[in-house]
């Protein structure tokens, strides 16, 4: 359902790329899923062999040129190509050439190793063969061309516990990673909750139902697909006026009340 909600959202960005499944090869089995694992295991391997390659064409042995960051993006994706990345940086996380804080920013990204009863780890059959500074110089550039993004995130949302938080009627923020990546926009990352269990901390049921601010399309997600309640000190003006917008009926309905009862 989000899938689908996502893809109408907002104004696209970026062309559609081959999903990127973020499971286990036993979870896939589990939940027969096996195709669309050997389908991104396939692309996760030929976006290895894409960043091999370009690093091969333009490194010099001193100086590494052309735009392989850009390129790979554009290629694969955000998703995958930081899979790839972090994936390679996670196993060689012991190695110095590395840094720290790309150590810390792989080890943020989940990616599942095997079950014990998997023979063989899988992640393993799309590690990069490039020199491990040129792996590190080039998970810089990514993160810096995510960065440029400008989603929201964590440090855009009210401060508090948000497991104790109620959301109805509150402007969340929708986890990145929920929006397909053609529609991956701050703008598309707003959304009106009205209704559903998922709104109040304490009920067991997770579904929350609204709206997008930007182009007010009713959409049904899980608690758990939000970042927690947007501070709106970081909201753009047109986000506060879409706001006044939302708000203004029934605020006319409040002023129009005592005047016809006076009638």
């Amino acid at each position: 359902m989000h899938n689908r909600f996502a893809s109408k959202a907002g104004v696209s960005k970026m062309p559609d790329f081959k999903p990127l499944y973020r499971y286990s090869f036993y979870e896939a089995m589990h939940h027969n899923e096996q195709d669309k694992w050997r389908e991104s295991f396939a692309e996760n391997q030929r976006c290895r062999d894409f960043i091999d390659e370009m690093v091969r064409e333009n490194f010099d042995g001193m100086h590494i040129k052309g735009e392989i960051p850009q390129k790979t993006v554009a290629e694969f994706g955000f998703d995958r190509t930081r899979w790839v990345l972090a994936n390679h940086i996670q196993h060689y996380d012991y190695d110095g050439r590395i840094s720290p804080q790309n150590k810390v920013w792989a080890s943020d990204i989940y990616i599942p190793r095997p079950e014990k009863r998997e023979m063989r780890d899988h992640s393993t059959s799309y590690l990069l063969n490039s020199h491990q500074t040129l792996v590190d110089y080039l998970a810089d550039k990514v993160q810096q061309m995510y960065a440029a993004l400008n989603l929201y995130d964590h440090r855009h949302r009210v401060q508090g516990d948000i497991h104790r938080q109620d959301y109805t009627g509150k402007l969340l923020i929708l986890r990145a990673d929920v929006l397909k990546e053609s529609c991956r926009t701050p703008e598309n990352q707003l959304f009106v909750a009205e209704s559903g269990f998922g709104c109040s901390p304490d009920a067991s049921g997770r579904a929350v139902f609204g709206q997008f601010l930007i182009d007010s399309e009713k959409a049904r997600f899980d608690r758990q697909d939000f970042v927690g309640i947007c501070d709106e000190s970081y909201l753009a003006d047109w986000a506060k006026e879409k706001q006044q917008m939302l708000a203004a009926p029934e605020d006319q309905g409040e002023t129009q009340g005592p005047a016809m009862k006076g009638m």
